[in-house]
């Protein structure tokens, strides 16, 4: 005759084991319903419009450009890119509603690195980092800065600005959109390189800034290419030489400031794409071949160099590097010279 007692202790244990089995499979079902979930996500990307945040208003390089690449990029995608201007704070605010969106790559930031970079060394509640908080996805264009002097000056060389400068200690004002732009930490690292000084006079808008170059108010600046062009072709404004390690294809004929015998200057006003961070890889990977593509483009290109810009890619985290190499740089210039934060 059997034990009752034992036989009861034998069901129970069976039974308990079948529960542990059961909890554990519906655990397991549970954990591979979200990963599988996640995975069908990602795969699906994109099913439904993208916003892409530009941080300037609309008709600004940045703008233009972005609204130059969303339809070769939404082609390639298969799905449409949405621009929405968010200006203010020199990009920052689009900057941070980028950095601390859903990455989920239906946010995406068009950034310019170069004020990026400036706004992390140089506004102390910034509310983010470039380094951190974004998941690069390719640099998508560059243009070069240009040292323009006014025709009236009687300056036709660097040497003859130099000569000029010395003659004239201080007296020579040089303009830019603001303190601690790349117009005016730029003109400070040139002028210690040819050994002479220059007073600055900041200005909140590029488009006057260089007006009043063109019209003699000021003497000279560190310009960009598209708003100078035109003065230059109507002989207002004369360009001494490229900031950059390489002539570019708008002023074929110019020299870089290398050429002219300045040593390792240049200036430069560069852009990427950025993600928030955390953004699936499959995500970047997507959106990195579409932005080489559409560079490659020769109708993107034409486009790209009428704005006075170069087409420029990258990868991840070649992007990652260049924001990383320009903050350590700036920050080097801006302690050197003693830039006050904003």
């Amino acid at each position: 005759m059997q034990d009752p007692m034992g036989s009861d202790c034998f069901r129970s244990l069976i039974s308990r084991s079948k529960a542990r089995l059961c909890a554990a499979a519906f655990l397991t079902a549970g954990v591979l319903g979200i990963v599988t979930g996640a995975a069908l996500g990602q795969a699906d990307w994109p099913s439904h419009p993208i916003t892409l945040l530009v941080p300037y208003s609309a008709g600004s390089a940045s703008d233009s450009l972005a609204r130059t690449l969303i339809g070769p990029i939404g082609r390639k995608i298969g799905q449409t890119l949405i621009i929405e201007n968010r200006p203010g704070m020199d990009g920052m605010i689009a900057g941070r509603a980028a950095a601390h969106s859903e990455p989920n790559g239906y946010t995406q930031y068009f950034g310019v690195t170069t004020s990026l970079s400036l706004a992390y060394n140089l506004q102390p509640n910034l509310g983010f980092d470039p380094r951190k908080d974004y998941s690069p996805v390719s640099m998508v264009g560059q243009t070069a800065y240009l040292l323009v002097v006014n025709s009236q000056l009687g300056v036709k060389s660097v040497p003859e600005l130099v000569a000029l400068a010395r003659s004239k200690p201080g007296q020579l004002n040089f303009s830019s959109t603001g303190e601690g732009s790349i117009a005016h930490l730029g003109m400070l690292v040139l002028a210690k390189k040819l050994g002479i000084e220059m007073t600055h006079v900041p200005y909140k808008s590029t488009a006057q800034s260089i007006v009043d170059v063109a019209s003699g108010v000021i003497q000279l600046q560190l310009a960009t290419i598209a708003p100078t062009i035109p003065l230059y072709q109507t002989g207002r404004v004369r360009i001494l030489g490229v900031a950059s390690d390489h002539r570019t294809p708008v002023l074929p004929d110019v020299p870089t400031l290398q050429e002219l015998g300045v040593p390792d200057f240049q200036a430069k006003f560069s852009m990427g794409l950025f993600l928030p961070a955390g953004a699936p890889e499959r995500v970047i990977d997507l959106l990195n071949a579409a932005v080489k593509e559409a560079l490659a483009d020769p109708d993107v290109q034409k486009q790209y160099f009428l704005q006075g810009f170069e087409p420029k890619a990258s990868s991840p985290g070649e992007l990652a590097d260049y924001v990383t190499n320009e903050i350590d740089t700036y920050r080097k210039v801006i302690v050197e010279y003693g830039i006050k934060t904003q």
